[in-house]
């Protein structure tokens, strides 16, 4: 490899380690290095070697498969209803970003179960991971878009309604995906198949200095969590403010029964609480291990533990958010199960409430 340094910072891990490969700084793979010695490190080798070929693919492939379910059952629910909504555009196109992931891992698990070893060619190997990291980035801007959506109908129902269009929608979806794609350009560039010392020829990405891993390891978390992060958080935040807000105000003046709007009220919160919660604890430890592996030069048993989990908790945020939307959103599962509201009409979304009332997400 002489000078060229291969690093792994996009949920690919090494692959297991010999004499001849040692993992180093930023998931880099040297000659002539080992990270611990004697017998512990036997030891630590191989129990690193199994949790590389034997739990990781065989945790994220339970996850890839549970996703799979979770998602077709989101598209299948939302095609199959009469009228659609702007919230579904959204869920939809999320669904089918988790879709398109789940078909891409398969390749990626095989390459982990066969020991960092890649038999499918260069081409698929930059399309493969190129496609994982572009869903990273396209679900990260697609909860943005719809914490802003929900902050558009809630708080300001009838001055952006014109905005909130289905057209529009979908427009606004289109241009998340072109910016994704945009956004991915380094990994197709660098993405390609290495073929180490010894013979073993893996996919990943290839950077060629210390600077390099330092500005893309930058520029991966600021796009798929730093700069998607506070805009969602401040969102909600408005979105829960406004709507208690109006809850007690309406409470106070004794407009109506307070027991519907409150009800609703607490859905959205419990919604709003699960969506960030779920975001910040799949997404976020990931992110977080990337860093710091800027500053770890000898990677301890400890370090790759939580490196494996954080990659699991990355995948598991496509297995888990459609299940959030069957399990606490009551519209959704009325549509899911095809009941219809008291006033004889299918379960629709009603996004301008009357003035006064506490809005109602089509979420909760």
């Amino acid at each position: 490899m002489n000078e060229t340094t291969a690093t792994f910072p996009n949920r690919t891990p090494p692959p297991p380690q010999n004499q001849n490969r040692s993992w180093t700084h930023n998931h880099s793979w040297t000659q002539n290095q080992s990270w611990t010695q004697g017998r512990n490190a036997s030891d630590s080798f191989s129990l690193v070697s199994f949790t590389e070929t034997t739990v990781l693919p065989s945790l994220v492939g339970v996850l890839c498969t549970t996703g799979l379910v979770g998602n077709v059952l989101v598209l299948v629910t939302i095609l199959r209803a009469v009228k659609k909504t702007v919230p579904d555009v959204y869920i939809c196109n999320l669904a089918v970003a988790d879709v398109v992931h789940v078909t891409v891992m398969p390749f990626l698990i095989h390459q982990w179960a066969c020991g960092g070893h890649w038999v499918f060619g260069s081409t698929l190997c930059r399309i493969i991971t190129s496609l994982d990291n572009c869903n990273q980035v396209a679900c990260a801007a697609v909860m943005t878009a719809v914490s802003l959506d929900r902050y558009c109908a809630v708080v300001h129902p009838f001055r952006l309604l014109a905005l909130r269009t289905k057209s529009k929608t979908l427009g606004i979806n289109l241009l998340v995906w072109g910016v994704s794609l945009l956004l991915v350009v380094p990994v197709w560039v660098h993405s390609k198949v290495i073929r180490f010392p010894d013979g073993l020829e893996s996919c990943t990405m290839n950077l060629v200095s210390p600077s390099a891993v330092l500005w893309y390891t930058v520029y991966q978390t600021i796009t798929s969590f730093f700069l998607p992060l506070p805009l969602i958080i401040t969102c909600y935040i408005l979105i829960l403010c406004h709507t208690w807000r109006m809850y007690l105000k309406n409470k106070q003046a004794q407009r109506y029964s307070t027991n519907l709007p409150r009800a609703r009220a607490i859905r959205l919160t419990k919604m709003v609480l699960v969506l960030v919660a779920v975001f910040l604890l799949s997404v976020g430890p990931y992110h977080v291990m990337q860093l710091v592996n800027l500053t770890v030069r000898r990677p301890t048993l400890a370090y790759h533990t939580c490196y494996y989990l954080s990659i699991c908790l990355s995948y598991a945020a496509s297995s888990i958010n459609p299940f959030i939307y069957i399990l606490l959103s009551g519209h959704f599962r009325r549509r899911l199960t095809g009941h219809r509201t008291p006033g004889g009409h299918s379960t629709s979304e009603r996004e301008a409430p009357a003035h006064g009332h506490t809005p109602h997400s089509s979420y909760a």
